[in-house]
């Protein structure tokens, strides 16, 4: 891989990279998701056409083959770019891009997943860097439906639980025990939080590994009013998170 050219009013280098890039135009969803299935423009497009303050390398990472021909092809329509399409599994190359990172650049990485795809691990590894400033599109409605309301997930869905949150007690937080017990009751029922409640377990994980998390997310639902996802921003550099939270921010506050 060639040496990226820096931005001359930088002096690091400015690294995009995209875990779950999708084919670069739109992302499809299922039957809950009526709103995001209107064809628009992908993660990895919006980042390569910032002209203001461009980033100095793009990597759009991308497990399906077809999607990544296809990112491919728009890399191949901007040749003047430093763009770099890598096929697997974000929870492999995100961390591999981790321990390349020289000591002068610098990453944004963004995370939104089809579901539950992404690992704490994964998170934890970018968190570790220091040098890089995350955004987490959370699959609120995904988690909630592994988590029924009236008693805590088989022990599947608990694994998988654990892998996403990153220990058992993160997200069984979120259960109590039921006032409502019958007499045939052994042991108190369980019950689970709203989602919300879930959100801010997430949040909490966010904020015991990344320097600074941003006081607000935003929370994005459907045409039924259920929510769908959680966004985060969480900041890495501990000199850029000021500026980095500002950004962040009006971001969140436009959406």
């Amino acid at each position: 891989m060639p040496t990226p050219r820096r931005s001359k009013n930088r002096s690091f280098t400015l690294i995009y990279v995209d875990g779950f890039a999708g084919a670069g135009s739109y992302r499809e969803s299922g039957a809950d998701y009526e709103e995001f299935d209107e064809f628009r423009q992908g993660s990895a497009r919006i980042a390569l056409e910032i002209v203001d303050k461009p980033f100095d390398r793009l990597v759009f990472i991308e497990k399906d083959t077809d999607a990544a021909e296809a990112l491919m092809q728009m890399a191949n329509e901007h040749p003047e770019r430093q763009i770099y399409v890598v096929q697997g599994d974000a929870n492999l190359k995100v961390p591999q891009f981790c321990r390349n990172m020289a000591d002068f650049d610098r990453a944004v990485v963004f995370l939104d997943p089809y579901a539950t795809e992404v690992a704490w691990t994964t998170v934890e590894t970018i968190a570790r860097t220091q040098k890089i400033d995350c955004w987490i599109l959370f699959p609120l409605m995904a988690i909630s439906r592994m988590m029924p309301k009236d008693r805590e997930p088989d022990e599947a869905l608990a694994e998988e639980l654990d892998r996403v949150f990153g220990g058992r007690e993160h997200w069984q937080a979120s259960y109590h025990d039921s006032p409502q017990r019958s007499f045939w009751d052994d042991e108190p029922r369980r019950e689970r939080g709203p989602s919300q409640q879930i959100a801010l377990l997430y949040r909490r994980r966010l904020e015991s590994v990344f320097y600074s998390v941003a006081p607000t997310g935003r929370t994005l639902k459907n045409s039924k009013g259920s929510p769908l996802f959680e966004l985060f921003f969480a900041a890495g550099n501990p000199r850029g998170s000021r500026i980095a939270m500002d950004i962040a921010g009006h971001i969140l506050e436009r959406l």
